[in-house]
C-alpha cells in the first residue's frame, strides 16, 4: 500500500498536472483565437485548415509531454509490479519448504513413535520372559528403559522445533535450512549428521 501511494505520489500528479495544464491551455487558445480571429465559424476550408495548424502546433507539444509522463508512469508500474511478483514468488517458495520442513519433522515423529513402540514391546516381551525364567535382574529392562526415555526426549525436542519452525519468520530458505540442520544435529547428531 505504501509503494502505491509513493508511485502516485512520483508519477500521479506530474500526468494529473499535465491534463490540468492541457485544459487550461485549450481554454486559453480558444479564447485568444476567438479573440483573435473572430470570424465566427467559417466554410472556408482554408480557414479551417489554418485553425487546425494553430491548435495542432501550440498543443501537439503539451500532449507529446503528457503522453510521455504517462508512459514513464505506466513503465514505473509495470517494474514496481515486476519487483512485487518476484518478492511474492520469493514468499511463496520459502513458505512451500517451510511447509515442507514440517512435514518432514512429522515423519520424524512419526518414525520415533513407532521406535517408542518397538522399545515398549520389547520391553514386554522381556519382561515376560523374566518372569517365565524367575529372573529378577533389571539389567534387559534397563536398556529398553534408556532407550525408550531416549527416544521421548528426542520426540519432545521434534516437536519444540517443530514449534519453534511454524512461529519463526525466515528471510531465506538458506536461512530456514540451516536453522533446520543445526536444531536436528543438535537433537541426534547420529542420526541427523552434525553441522
Amino acid at each position: 500500500m505504501e509503494a502505491s501511494k509513493g508511485i502516485v505520489r512520483r508519477w500521479g500528479r506530474p500526468v494529473n498536472a499535465g491534463l490540468m495544464g492541457l485544459v487550461v491551455l485549450v481554454i486559453l487558445l480558444v479564447v485568444f483565437y476567438t479573440n483573435t480571429f473572430n470570424a465566427g465559424i467559417s466554410s472556408s476550408p482554408d480557414k479551417w485548415s489554418a485553425f487546425g495548424t494553430f491548435f495542432g502546433g501550440l498543443l501537439g507539444p503539451g500532449i507529446s509531454l503528457v503522453t510521455l509522463i504517462a508512459l514513464l508512469r505506466t513503465i514505473d508500474l509495470q517494474l514496481d509490479q515486476g519487483a512485487h511478483f518476484v518478492e511474492d514468488g520469493h514468499k511463496a517458495r520459502l513458505a512451500e519448504y517451510k511447509a515442507s520442513q514440517l512435514q518432514l519433522i512429522d515423519q520424524q515423529i512419526l518414525m520415533y513413535e513407532r521406535m517408542i513402540d518397538r522399545y515398549e514391546d520389547e520391553g514386554q516381551r522381556l519382561f515376560s520372559l523374566n518372569r517365565e525364567l524367575g529372573r529378577h535382574g533389571p539389567f534387559d529392562l534397563s536398556r529398553v528403559d534408556e532407550s525408550l526415555k531416549k527416544a521421548e526426549g528426542e520426540v519432545a525436542l521434534l516437536i519444540k522445533l517443530s514449534v519453534a519452525i511454524s512461529l519463526s519468520e525466515f528471510q531465506t530458505i538458506e536461512q530456514l535450512r540451516l536453522r533446520m540442520l543445526a536444531d536436528l544435529c543438535s537433537i541426534n547428531p547420529h542420526l541427523y549428521g552434525s553441522p
